[in-house]
């Protein structure tokens, strides 16, 4: 599971009119990030959603990049991979990036995947579960924050990895 690439996207809420603020890639060990300053027609936001993320408007159309410069880099960072990124939350990120290609007229050179299409029994995804939880309990990571949270992933899955590796 090593050479997997996992994705992960904070978004302006959980609605049907939310939108992606911040999105990571952890590609061979290496972790690529962007904030997502917002299209215009991009309105919905949840204060709920930006008290867990912690990222304001503000510091969107402060620090972010335009949403058609993201997914071009996106594309070209993902360009040279086999196209499939591994997502805890796939379906809600599959949606957010559809609203990011879909809105900048592009297309993405890749595909999200469940992270539970890595494990082969169903103890494996338990034990990916509680290695996250474990984790988070130490306060290496903050939970809700792109970066971050593809590092947390990889720690879970790696320590399946060490686990299997002991049997």
């Amino acid at each position: 599971m090593s050479s997997i690439t996992i994705i992960d996207i904070e978004a302006s809420g959980l609605h049907i009119d939310s939108y992606p603020i911040e999105v990571a890639i952890l590609l061979n060990g290496k972790l690529y990030s962007w904030l997502i300053k917002p299209e215009y027609s991009w309105k919905y936001w949840s204060k709920t959603a930006e008290n867990m993320h912690g990222i304001s408007k503000e510091e969107l159309l402060q620090k972010g990049l335009p949403a058609r410069q993201v997914a071009d880099e996106l594309n070209n960072t993902l360009g040279a991979t086999n196209g499939l990124l591994y997502s805890d939350a796939s379906e809600w990120d599959a949606g957010w990036l559809r609203k990011l290609y879909e809105d900048v007229g592009a297309i993405p050179y890749f595909y999200i995947l469940p992270i539970q299409d890595l494990f082969s029994t169903d103890d494996e995804e338990k034990l990916f579960y509680e290695n996250k939880k474990q984790i988070l309990i130490t306060g290496k990571y903050r939970q809700h924050r792109a970066g971050e949270d593809v590092q947390l992933i990889n720690e879970a899955i790696a320590m399946i990895n060490e686990s299997d590796k002991l049997r």
